[in-house]
């Protein structure tokens, strides 16, 4: 028998949905912001990821996906990257994904990279950076995807569980016995060194992620996959906006501003201590707002501070980028978008975090846990 050469490993589905129409909008940005590239023609909205590549359409009564790759294991994480944005968009509809076509068998995801502690620094009261070694960890030097997705491993486990994708494009783990994971910010990178390097803002009530880099040793194990999450746009006058878990975002984002750059920072944190030294173009106002004790998510002074902007006539020269509580975030996403008529490709908003949901909780609920009210 001759040999396959430049096998294409593809699947495609049709999924009934009535109130489609409804859900079309958040999906596709919800797509967009995993590393994939989307877009629209003649209803059909093609996506290329570094995976493969898929379609996205919405039909009368639902929706139509395909998906094509060139390994097994990518099409497993192409329909990851589909099935997962709908799902919790979608949360309340309870949609079947049912794919037909080629089959693979659960693997391990290809953006997986195997991480280790090389420091820990407490840089403030409430924020602690550490430092991790890896291999292969190229693709994660961006600057328009900067968001990733650790996984923590207990220290000293003989038997690390990772994370794997089955043929629905759902995370199956060993045994369905899961490890904690969460999203943060990638700080920096060192391509060349290998090394990358998160600031973790503690709190009152740590979750499962804080407790763990709390506790974090050098040669501590965890996972790496992403990256994800848009960056900013180029633009004049920018408009930074956020509390200590946009803080790593912010920072990052103000050293590599142009130096002709205007605008403001707003962030938010506890008391004076908390503020941390920035580098950015001497036009651009950094304002560190305290809640003075004040419990995380309950002030309005990011709200207050977005509203006191005195915004250029042209905006189409603006970029907002920030990231804070999910009521704060709402507030900010209904003001820029009705009040200025911001218009959506000039600013990136994220839901960081529930005041009253843990992430798990969020994805169960999906997006009335985390789009704008």
């Amino acid at each position: 028998m001759s040999p396959i050469i430049n096998k294409r490993y593809r699947a495609s589905a049709m999924v009934k949905f009535a109130n489609i129409r409804e859900y079309v909008e958040p999906i596709v940005e919800s797509i967009a912001t995993h590393d994939m590239t989307v877009e629209e023609a003649d209803g059909v909205h093609n996506i290329r990821s570094p995976f493969g590549d898929a379609t996205f359409e919405a039909t009368a009564n639902g929706f139509k996906l395909t998906a094509e790759s060139t390994d097994a294991g990518g099409l497993n994480r192409l329909k990851h990257a589909l099935v997962g944005p709908i799902g919790f968009i979608a949360a309340r509809e309870k949609l079947e994904i049912q794919w037909e076509g080629d089959y693979a068998e659960p693997a391990l995801p290809a953006d997986l990279r195997i991480l280790h502690v090389k420091s820990v620094e407490d840089i403030a009261p409430r924020f602690r950076r550490l430092v991790f070694r890896g291999k292969n960890l190229e693709r994660y030097d961006r600057d328009d995807q900067f968001q990733c997705r650790l996984i923590f491993q207990p220290r000293g486990t003989a038997q690390p569980r990772w994370p794997m994708l089955d043929y629905r494009g759902h995370v199956v783990w060993p045994d369905d016995k899961a490890v904690p994971t969460r999203v943060y910010t990638i700080r920096h990178i060192d391509a060349a060194s290998q090394e990358i390097t998160i600031d973790f803002a503690l709190h009152a009530n740590p979750g499962p992620a804080t407790r763990w880099a709390m506790d974090a040793r050098s040669g501590d194990l965890a996972g790496i996959l992403g990256p994800a999450a848009n960056g900013p746009k180029a633009a004049e006058f920018y408009v930074l906006v956020g509390d200590e878990t946009a803080f790593p975002g912010i920072a990052r984002i103000l050293e590599n501003l142009p130096v002709t750059a205007t605008g403001h920072a707003f962030i938010e944190v506890d008391t004076k201590t908390d503020e941390l030294p920035l580098r950015c173009p001497m036009g651009l106002k950094v304002v560190w707002l305290h809640r003075k004790g004040a419990d995380a998510g309950t002030t309005t002074l990011l709200v207050d501070a977005v509203r006191s902007v005195k915004w250029p006539e042209k905006l189409d020269t603006v970029f907002v980028w920030g990231g804070c509580e999910h009521r704060a975030f709402s507030a900010i996403h209904r003001y820029l978008k009705k009040d200025i008529g911001l218009s959506r490709d000039r600013f990136v908003l994220y839901s960081q975090w529930h005041k009253h949901l843990s992430e798990e909780e969020i994805i169960t609920t999906g997006a009335e846990a985390y789009l704008p009210q």
